[in-house]
């Protein structure tokens, strides 16, 4: 049987060592590569072939979000995993509209972990079980726009986008709402993909074009 090939991602050396140690034991799975970042991931899979993309969402130059819309739209046969501790249920619903075959924590056992490896590689998708809740929350959460056409911002979306508006930093954001600026920099990503604009001057004007800024 040949083995899956998986490319880790993450920024955490440790987190690379420890996965690599837990893979190494299953005779199914050959990791072929590491990334600190999309970045790095984008440099491998121009070299290297890869059967499965295991990655974090919060990465420096390129998070997760991005990176998976490049690899989608460039090696659409690659299966991709997000494995991360953000189980905000906004994201994840994003993260599967821009084509991620699978959404793990990382609390997640190594047995369930290995599984859901094998379960994207054979064609299904893979969510920690109590996302799934997070994700019907977000789904059916009061829209903060009109109808239509128009995506469900939800409320933490709504207050980055008021932040920004008004001219706050990064860094500054991220105290005003308790969160770190990686989170931060994940919802201006995630609000990019529901919006459809490229930059924080486009999402500000569709903003107020709908209705959720003055």
């Amino acid at each position: 049987m040949e083995k899956i090939k998986v490319l880790l991602a993450d920024d955490h050396q440790i987190m690379l060592d420890g996965l690599k140690a837990i893979f190494a034991k299953d005779k199914a799975l050959s990791i072929v590569g590491t990334a600190c970042n999309g970045l790095e991931v984008l440099e491998f899979l121009k070299k290297e072939t890869v059967d499965v993309l295991l990655l974090d969402l919060q990465m420096p130059g390129m998070d997760g979000l991005e990176t998976t819309m490049h690899v989608k739209k460039s090696y659409p046969e690659i299966k991709v995993i997000m494995l991360t501790t953000n189980d905000e249920g906004s994201i994840i619903t994003s993260l599967f509209k821009v084509g991620a075959n699978g959404y793990l924590l990382k609390n997640a056992s190594k047995d369930y972990l290995i599984q859901g490896i094998k379960d994207v590689y054979d064609g299904k998708k893979v969510i920690s079980s109590h996302l799934t809740e997070k994700m019907i929350e977000s789904l059916t959460e009061e829209p903060k726009t009109g109808s239509g056409n128009i995506p469900t911002i939800t409320k933490r979306e709504v207050e980055v986008i008021k932040l920004i508006a008004l001219e706050h930093t990064t860094q500054e954001i991220a105290d005003l709402l308790f969160v770190s600026t990686n989170t931060v920099a994940t919802h201006k990503r995630n609000l990019f993909v529901k919006m459809d604009v490229k930059n924080s001057v486009g999402m500000i004007r569709k903003a107020a074009e709908w209705g959720l800024i003055e």
